[in-house]
């Protein structure tokens, strides 16, 4: 019996705080114009903490040391074939810098926000980590695993980072098949919202998950002229 290929990503996020405020980056209205932490991707030859002060550099130009970085929950997450893990580390002192938005094709603002009222634009994922740690819990799943005879209920719509989208040649097939479409080239605006996608910068991960770049850039130039 052939066994399901699943690809594995490791991300780490920041929760820099700031008189009982967080950081908090807000997207271009291109990539959704959510809200997110500040980090990334761990690269293959960083550990979390490296990576997350790496990020926070470029993406905000604050300086946090390694030892300030106190690993505050994980979050195990599944997206088809794809296996995240999410280390979020809470650094509270010993931080330098003023935030500024440094990759602005990323991200249009950087703000501080009171910790009990985070944005409600923030990814599902987020959402989910953020009570999951504000339980009390260290570590957590999600999508959060149903309870027996439990209904299916649809994912919430979340942003999906366009820089974290890969081609994957089955999910592509089954995306265009559902569209009635014979190829990529065919996909058309009126055909994604069709499947649910109202508006073209949020992407629903039970419908689509993982989406080629090229439906998204016909689908923006339609939208455009």
């Amino acid at each position: 019996m052939l066994q399901r290929r699943f690809r594995t990503i490791l991300t780490a996020r920041l929760l820099l705080e700031y008189r009982e405020h967080f950081l908090f980056l807000q997207q271009t209205p291109r990539n959704g114009g959510g809200f997110t932490f500040p980090g990334g991707k761990i690269e293959g030859e960083e550990f979390a903490k490296e990576a997350l002060v790496r990020e926070t550099f470029e993406e905000v130009g604050i300086v946090v040391s390694v030892k300030n970085l106190i690993l505050i929950h994980v979050t195990h997450r599944k997206i088809d074939s794809v296996v995240e893990i999410i280390f979020f580390f809470h650094c509270q002192q010993d931080w330098s810098g003023t935030p500024t938005v440094k990759e602005p094709e990323k991200f249009s603002n950087a703000v501080w926000l009171p910790i009990d009222e985070p944005p409600a634009k923030l990814t599902s994922v987020l959402k989910h980590s953020l009570e999951s740690w504000k339980s009390g819990q260290l570590f957590s799943q999600f999508p959060k695993a149903k309870k027996k005879n439990e209904p299916t209920i649809a994912p919430i719509a979340e942003v999906i980072d366009l820089e974290d989208v890969k081609n994957d040649k089955k999910t592509i097939k089954k995306v265009v098949k559902k569209l009635g479409a014979k190829d990529l080239k065919n996909v058309d605006v009126k055909d994604l919202k069709k499947i649910g996608v109202k508006d073209l910068e949020k992407i629903d991960v039970k419908d689509l998950k993982k989406i080629d770049k090229k439906v998204y850039k016909k689908a923006v130039k339609k939208r455009t002229k």
